[in-house]
């Protein structure tokens, strides 16, 4: 464990994940859990795992987030942020520290993800490589106020590490689908806030540095405004991003993808219809 580095894990309900979770990330640092009033036992089995646990209600992935950057009593010099479902490997965990104890670090790093996905790893689809700014300086960065699908702003100059964490899913399909849900209704509320002027979207100062920043305008810009958007990211994952090639997993995923696009599509008419009928009874 280095003193150097603190591990922010956020959950809800993550009963089935944050066991693991804090075990694996205690080999790099301390291990501080922002749990948002979860209702299953999350929350002691995070401090039986030795980690310390931290409650406050939810207020969205971004701001919650950032709550817990300016109010957790951090210790170390660096933070790595990690999903429950997420996991750091051991060569990943010796960059880590070598990073920390480099005086000549950059303020920020990208962490490729490699999502595991029905026994296999996932290598094509568009979902490798899956770069994520995880790793900085304390102070350093925070995240833009999205609903979700949130990105990290930092403040200093940034690099991509060599090695990759681990996304795996322990959650039932249901449990997986069901996420999914959730996250498809918040990303339609996301279009609506856009669509009447509230969003505050990516920053575009910073947008584009470099060809991620562009892709994310894209996503946030652009494609909400695509037609056939789900048979279009079908088969874009599974034809042009060759998702064919990750087998059975590949196809479930391109069609999981395209039913996650429908559904934000579906809410999010839904919602205007009814914001619509609010504005005609109040004029």
């Amino acid at each position: 464990m280095s003193s150097k580095i603190d591990i922010f894990i956020p959950t809800f309900n993550e009963s089935v994940h944050i066991a693991q979770a804090v075990t694996n990330a205690r080999e790099v640092g301390h291990v501080y859990v922002l749990d948002s009033c979860s209702t299953d036992n999350t929350q002691q089995l995070a401090r039986d795992a030795g980690a310390t646990v931290i409650e406050h209600a939810w207020e969205g992935y971004a701001r919650q987030k950032n709550w817990g950057l300016d109010n957790i009593p951090w210790t170390g010099d660096w933070i790595f942020i990690l999903d429950a479902d997420e996991r750091i490997t051991p060569a990943l965990a010796d960059e880590l520290r070598g990073i920390a104890d480099n005086p000549h670090a950059a303020s920020g790093y990208f962490v490729n993800r490699l999502l595991l996905f029905m026994g296999r790893p996932i290598r094509h689809g568009g979902l490798y490589p899956s770069w994520n700014l995880r790793f900085f300086k304390r102070g350093q960065a925070r995240y833009e106020d999205r609903s979700v699908h949130e990105h990290m702003i930092c403040d200093g100059s940034t690099q991509y590490m060599e090695h990759e964490m681990l996304h795996v899913r322990c959650e039932t399909m249901t449990q997986y689908i069901d996420k999914h849900i959730r996250y498809a209704d918040l990303e339609s509320d996301e279009w609506v806030k856009q669509r009447i002027g509230q969003s505050h979207g990516a920053q575009t100062g910073k947008l584009f540095r470099d060809m991620l920043r562009y892709r994310q305008w894209i996503r946030r810009n652009i494609w909400p405004r695509t037609p056939f958007r789900p048979m279009l990211r079908f088969i874009y994952m599974y034809i042009f991003r060759l998702g064919i090639l990750d087998g059975r997993p590949g196809l479930s995923l391109a069609n999981l993808m395209a039913n996650y696009e429908y559904m934000i599509s579906l809410l999010y008419r839904d919602k205007m219809v009814r914001l619509d009928e609010i504005k005609r009874k109040i004029n």
